[in-house]
């Protein structure tokens, strides 16, 4: 999980923008891991540049994902 660029992350949050609130899952790890950063922690709103009620439901399914055993609490130093 590495920390993408902030041009990336443009590009992944007009990704999350383009697609309807029902089809973003916690299934969805591809696309929720890039919120996140090499810790393995939440990016915040500054960074991602997400509204309020997006942010929520990123974090929201990041917590689903990884209390699903989809995306790890912590990333080890490997």
């Amino acid at each position: 999980m590495l920390n993408p660029s902030r041009r990336n992350i443009k590009d992944i949050v007009n990704q999350v923008n383009e697609m309807d609130s029902n089809s973003l899952t916690y299934k969805n790890v591809d696309i929720l891991s890039n919120f996140l950063n090499e810790q393995g922690k939440i990016l915040p709103r500054r960074v991602t540049d997400l509204n309020s009620k997006q942010q929520k439901k990123i974090t929201k399914l990041i917590k689903q994902a990884r209390i699903a055993t989809l995306i790890p609490f912590i990333v080890s130093k490997n």
